[in-house]
């Protein structure tokens, strides 16, 4: 099983990943070369806080306080490299998009019409 993690960025940038049962926002965000602020991995530092906008998950239970005091936990926030989706979510990321290396999203489409709008630009429906 799987679930989609909006991952909103403060520049106004939303990506969305695929986040494994039992993976963690943080390996997700890079399995989908999407590079979230961290700097250990291991729930001590804090450098991955965001916060949960929607949605269910696990805070994970391998942080210290000092990285996400139960306060912040109880406010809805979370420590990316802990914390394993159980629902789709949405994740507020405290860092430019461009900060995190997100490059182009794929997204697959299909287009109904083709219209001309000049020589050098078309509009798809």
């Amino acid at each position: 099983m799987s679930f989609k993690v909006a991952l909103n960025f403060e520049d106004g940038v939303t990506r969305v990943i695929e986040c494994n049962d039992g993976e963690t926002v943080l390996d997700a965000a890079y399995r989908h070369q999407v590079k979230l602020p961290m700097d250990c991995s291991d729930g001590v530092c804090g450098t991955c806080k965001g916060s949960c906008k929607q949605g269910t998950y696990d805070l994970g239970d391998e942080y210290i306080d000092e990285a996400l005091t139960d306060d912040e936990a109880a406010d809805g926030l979370i420590l990316t490299c802990q914390m394993l989706p159980q629902s789709d979510v949405v994740v507020s990321i405290p860092a430019a998009s461009s900060l995190c290396a997100s490059g182009p999203q794929s997204i697959t489409s299909t287009i109904t019409s083709v219209n001309a709008l000049s020589d050098t630009t078309v509009e798809l429906n």
